[in-house]
């Protein structure tokens, strides 16, 4: 597996706004590839992190409307998805986060490519912490537990 992980910060007055973009590529079949990524007990399971659904999907477990929490050893993050083709892509969106804190979730996306006996994976997510000050700490802190879920 080969890893990029890339994170910008955009001003947006007094907090920053976090872009995490992740690429990812493995040497596995889509199928093999997307579906232990969309599946959240494989996919969501490293740097302490445990996932649980609360509410299946649609036509898929993991897909379309599933609720999930995703815990770390101080957060609960409670997690929607929001759309979800076979194969291409998912999108979610972070409902809400125990304890509370001053984050907003504005969109996450992963998408599936497979060109030269490879699967790429492209991960997004986009955020803010809306701490002034300190939110850009907090976003490194961040990203440093993220690239756990990858490595």
């Amino acid at each position: 597996m080969s890893l990029q992980f890339i994170i910008i910060e955009e001003k947006k007055g007094e907090v920053n706004m976090h872009k995490i973009h992740v690429t990812a590529s493995y040497k596995k079949s889509l199928t093999e590839v997307f579906s232990t990524i969309t599946d959240h007990r494989k996919f969501l399971s490293g740097g302490g992190l445990t996932c649980h659904i609360i509410k299946p999907g649609i036509e898929h477990k993991n897909g379309l409307g599933a609720i999930r929490t995703v815990r770390s050893k101080k957060y609960t993050l409670t997690e929607e998805i929001t759309a979800f083709v076979e194969n291409k892509s998912y999108d979610y969106l972070i409902k809400d986060v125990k304890p509370a804190m001053a984050f907003t979730h504005h969109n996450g996306w992963l998408e599936f490519t497979e060109a030269n006996n490879q699967v790429r994976v492209d991960w997004h997510s986009h955020f803010t912490f809306t701490t002034p000050i300190i939110g850009h700490l907090i976003g490194w802190l961040a990203k440093k537990q993220i690239e756990k879920v990858f490595l």
